[in-house]
């Protein structure tokens, strides 16, 4: 294993947040298996994705960065969607009926989506680097709605560095750790509720953590 940074470039606009490097290799490598919120989550030791891992108490966190953006413009989309109701008429009478706009598939909506004007994203590893770049070749957006042409990635690089700040930049925090885990003396953080190890959207990962500020 080797500190290692690995950098997105962009070859359009960022929407939403960048994701968590852990996150997006374990999805690209289990893209055959399906997940829901309904079900436990999976074992920490489960996941095998080339990165190193410790035990923090009773979490399994990689040692891998928050996204690092920096600083660009920024914008708002937004994204709509809207049953075409005026069609109604169309329909047999027989097959006309209430259509609820307000819940369900058929709800309307409009909403804000962050826009950023970033040409890379750079996290920090420790890694394989071999492995890494096979994983991320197959990677081609990231972001949200990337069936938009947001978050295009024109090419990977994995290069190796000198210092390990996967978890800390000398005393910055990198990324979410368990609250408790949390050594003395570090700065640029503030308490939350939610998970250091994916799947970070898992209920059964909350816990009290600290994330960059």
């Amino acid at each position: 294993m080797r500190n290692l940074k690995v950098t997105a470039h962009l070859a359009a606009p960022l929407a939403g947040d960048a994701p968590q490097l852990d996150a997006l290799l374990i999805y690209k490598q289990s893209l055959h298996h399906n997940c829901d919120r309904a079900w436990p989550a999976p074992r920490q030791e489960k996941g095998c994705i080339p990165l190193a891992r410790e035990w923090l108490g009773d979490w399994y966190v990689f040692r891998s960065s928050s996204p690092v953006v920096g600083p660009c413009s920024e914008s708002v989309d937004h994204y709509t969607r809207r049953t075409p109701v005026e069609h109604a008429s169309l329909l047999a009478a027989n097959k006309r009926t209430v259509v609820a706009t307000g819940n369900s598939w058929t709800k309307s909506y409009r909403l804000p989506l962050r826009i950023r004007n970033v040409d890379r994203v750079v996290w920090f590893v420790v890694g394989e680097g071999s492995p890494l770049r096979k994983i991320l070749k197959r990677t081609a957006s990231i972001g949200k709605k990337t069936s938009f042409g947001y978050g295009l990635v024109s090419r990977w690089t994995v290069e190796e560095v000198e210092h390990d700040w996967s978890w800390f930049a000398d005393a910055v925090l990198m990324r979410p750790l368990p609250l408790a885990s949390l050594p003395d003396g570090i700065i640029g953080w503030r308490r939350d509720f939610g998970a250091c190890v994916p799947p970070y959207w898992h209920p059964e990962r909350y816990t009290e953590i600290v994330t960059p500020c």
